[in-house]
């Protein structure tokens, strides 16, 4: 892969949105190649920089108890008639053409259906933002060397409200790269980023488990352990409570690399 190919995949890396195989390749070429690395950094520095700025609000509960239940209305109410005559009358009365109009239309329908989605699955929009965060932890520590552990924990039990350790700091395999607190939706969560000896990162998130519920489908059997598990955008997820602690792990390792690193964060606590 040369320079020109690797870049126009940059944005795509950056969200996580590269099919597995290609984010290797892109990844191989980013080790080798200062120049595009750097643009990777630039880009990384300017969104944490966005992200550390622009405020963030949360939504308070009572809105979205309402969507919700003008979601639930819409999806069981009957669909109207649609007046055929009515309906010509109204597109020839408008200044848009038929195909501007039917892009506005499934632009509407996706946001709906993307909608009842989130509602029936609360996990998913967790995981899309913990996936997020992570491509660009990614970026930001790709040429950091690892932590001081302690020091990790020190600044981030500084920072949260509540109790997590201890935490898995690393061994001859994995190393920790670095911690933070993320912003995840409704909740901040003590966040760990690990890196294991062929590169390949792992971010674990550790936050209060009130009000997360683990799907009791797609279970993973790992030991005696059956964590939540799916697969998106390439990388493997796996999300469980601990204690007071819901736990989530976004890997950019193979499933069985992500179980062994699972098995080590959990026997660590």
């Amino acid at each position: 892969m040369d320079c020109s190919e690797a870049c126009q995949h940059l944005n795509d890396l950056n969200r996580g949105r590269l099919e597995a195989g290609l984010a290797e390749a892109v990844r191989a070429h980013l080790a080798g190649c200062p120049s595009c690395a750097d643009a990777l950094r630039l880009d990384a520095e300017l969104r944490a920089r966005i992200r550390a700025e622009v405020p963030r609000y949360t939504a308070p509960p009572a809105l979205r108890a309402r969507i919700q239940a003008l979601l639930s209305e819409a999806a069981l109410a009957p669909p109207a008639p649609i007046r055929r005559a009515g309906w010509r009358d109204w597109l020839v009365g408008r200044p848009w053409t038929v195909g501007s109009f039917a892009g506005a239309l499934a632009i509407v329908l996706l946001a709906w259906t993307g909608s009842l989605w989130f509602a029936r699955d609360p996990v998913a929009l967790l995981a899309t933002r913990a996936i997020d965060e992570h491509a660009e932890y990614v970026k930001e520590t790709m040429a950091r060397p690892a932590a001081d552990p302690l020091a990790v924990l020190r600044e981030l039990k500084r920072q949260v409200d509540y109790a997590f350790e201890p935490v898995f700091q690393g061994d001859s395999q994995v190393e920790l790269v670095t911690g933070m607190v993320s912003d995840l939706p409704g909740r901040r969560a003590a966040t760990f980023v690990y890196r294991d000896r062929a590169k390949r990162y792992a971010t674990l998130y550790l936050m209060p488990e009130a009000g997360i519920a683990i799907p009791a489908e797609g279970r993973m059997p790992i030991e005696s352990f059956r964590p939540h598990h799916r697969e998106v955008s390439g990388r493997h997820l796996l999300l469980w409570k601990q204690g007071s602690l819901a736990c989530l792990i976004v890997s950019d390792l193979d499933k069985a690399g992500t179980a062994a690193l699972f098995l080590k964060i959990r026997k660590a606590a």
